[in-house]
Parts: structure tokens; sequence; C-alpha cells
């Protein structure tokens, strides 16, 4: 840290930072991050449920007027987890250019059709990112052990 003089006179302090040194993430990981800046998070990777993806269109074309193109919604249940994580959906309906939005939250007991709830636990989603496909989320749970996560992502292709 640095200290100086501010306009009005006041010390203030200058804090200096550097890169994250990307073999010592690497080790704290278990494998090499998959994005371009390195972060300390888990992976996991899972394939769409097609049976499950709702079309957002009826068979006779009418739909949300507000979205154009095709789109679909679909649930997934990632399972028991805790921390921050970088999860890779692989769903063939997904591109770059595809819209995807996303809502987290803990999953109610008996599956992903029994919904989800607010509870204790702080569930935060902090990026969505498309890709040919599949799309990847950043996510992170603020709770002492692993708990339910269900992701629900809609899609929209122009």
């Amino acid at each position: 840290m640095t200290s100086r003089l501010d306009r009005a006179g006041a010390s203030t302090t200058d804090v200096i930072t550097q890169a994250a040194d990307e073999s010592a993430v690497q080790q704290f990981i278990g494998e090499r991050a998959e994005t371009p800046v390195s972060a300390a998070f888990a992976t996991a990777k899972a394939d769409a449920n097609e049976g499950a993806v709702n079309s957002l269109y009826q068979a006779n074309g009418a739909g949300a007027p507000a979205l154009t193109g095709t789109g679909f919604s679909y649930r997934h249940d990632w399972g028991l987890r805790r921390g921050q994580w970088r999860l890779s959906l692989n769903w063939g309906a997904v591109n770059p250019r595809s819209r995807v939005l996303v809502s987290i939250a803990e999953g109610a007991a008996g599956g992903p059709d029994n919904g989800k709830f607010i509870g204790a636990a702080r569930y935060t989603v902090h990026n969505v990112a498309p890709r040919a496909g599949g799309v990847d989320i950043w996510v992170n749970i603020e709770w002492g052990s692993d708990i339910p996560l269900y992701v629900d992502y809609l899609v929209v292709n122009p």
C-alpha cells in the first residue's frame, strides 16, 4: 500500500493489486480454469434433459409477443452444492447468439417438479455465457453445508 495526499490535503491510501499466480490458483482448484481469468471455484458439467424442455410457443405460433425467435425453458437439478461453481450445461439448442436468462434458488425436497424456495442461504448468479452447444454460468451459494441447487434457464434464439 502507498499513501498520498488527495486534493483537500487529506491522506489517502492506494491499494496496489497484482494478478493471481495461475499456478497457485491451479493448485487450489485442482485443474486449470477454462476462462481467460483464473478464479478459485469448482467446476461441473452436465447434459440438458431435453425431455424436460418446454417451448415458449404453441403449435399454432402464438406465444409471448415480446420474445422473437424460438425459445425454451428448462429447470436443471445441479445436486447438492455450496461455494463458488462454474456450471457448464451442454445443450445443442444453445449457440453464441442465444439470449439466456438464468435464475437459481434452493431446491425443494423431492426433485425439480416440487419447485424452489427462498431459505436462509444466499444464492447468487455472477455470469451467464452462452456458447456453441451449451451455456456456462458462475454461481455462489453461501451456506455452511451442501444444499440443493436448481437452475432455471430461459433461452431465446433470434
